[in-house]
């Protein structure tokens, strides 16, 4: 049987998370969310995305992250690699992520949450590092969009947002 992350492990990633977030902010330096990081050349196979979201979360060796294809979200045009679906199980609780490229071919990796208007879980933004996820659960405003959070088909069909265009 696998080893499955606790859901103590779980709040002490998230807490280990909103820390570092706390950290980048009393430094006063700025969240680099979404086009910092430079184009891959190489496609986002399986175990690419799972050691990337390993080193963004830093997660140990033991902690399980379970990946499949992601068949909801269609290969964006320009991108060169199909989405990967990636989930860190913690008992009744866990936490999961799209990894995929954007149509500037850069790795985007995404946490999946309900949306705010019809509640379908859609990936939402752009995460690079641990501050950033936790940027992004202390609902910090300004981070970039994951290149799916408004085309993804996994909204409600009376939802608002995938009509509503991005406005920067």
């Amino acid at each position: 049987m696998p080893f499955m992350m606790s859901t103590r492990a779980l709040a002490r990633l998230d807490h280990a998370a909103l820390r570092a977030a706390g950290q980048r902010s009393a430094e006063g330096r700025p969240s680099r969310i979404g086009g910092a990081a430079a184009p891959y050349a190489v496609f986002a196979t399986v175990g690419y995305a799972r050691t990337r979201l390993r080193h963004v979360l830093r997660l140990r060796r033991w902690v399980p992250v379970i990946s499949q294809a992601d068949d909801l979200h269609p290969l964006i045009e320009g991108a060169v690699s199909p989405a990967i679906r990636l989930r860190i199980p913690a008992g009744s609780v866990s936490r999961e992520f799209l990894a995929a490229y954007d149509s500037a071919r850069r790795f985007a990796l995404s946490p999946i949450a309900p949306c705010p208007q019809c509640g379908a879980h859609v990936p939402t933004v752009c995460i690079d590092n641990l501050a950033d996820y936790g940027d992004w659960l202390r609902g910090a405003q300004g981070l970039a969009e994951s290149p799916f959070y408004r085309t993804s088909p996994a909204h409600h069909g009376d939802c608002p947002l995938p009509r509503h265009p991005l406005t920067t």
